[in-house]
């Protein structure tokens, strides 16, 4: 029954991430075709100032787009560390044998109670 919670939550996930890009894609196709941003606009009202701002803008936020969709696994390997056999061993060693007397002394005295909530 787990099983089910959990693949059930997973398509729903899913199905949320398929939703949310295909209202990113409707949007962009929106943008794309907006008159304002092709090179030849040309309208009395608008400047060419703030034609040009608005197509720089909309450049940038292509490149952010793209950028952010790029995997982030550059991160993590240069996070990462390089653990000798050895050396791992006595490390993982020494950690667990002061973790265990780190738990004792940590102990509280007596258990604390919860704060009470006065909407007053």
């Amino acid at each position: 029954m787990d099983d089910d919670g959990e693949t059930m939550t997973a398509t729903t996930r899913k199905r949320e991430e398929i939703e949310r890009e295909a209202e990113e894609n409707r949007k962009e196709a929106l943008l794309a075709s907006t008159q304002s941003l092709q090179p030849n606009f040309n309208r009395s009202n608008v400047t060419q100032k703030q034609i040009s701002k608005l197509q720089e803008l909309h450049k940038r936020r292509m490149k952010i787009k793209a950028n952010s969709k790029k995997p982030k696994a550059k991160l993590s390997m240069k996070s990462r560390a390089v653990e000798d056999g050895e050396s791992s061993k006595i490390l993982k060693e020494s950690t667990t044998s002061s973790s265990s007397t780190t738990t004792l002394e940590q102990q509280p005295a007596a258990p604390m109670k919860p704060q009470k909530l006065y909407w007053g």
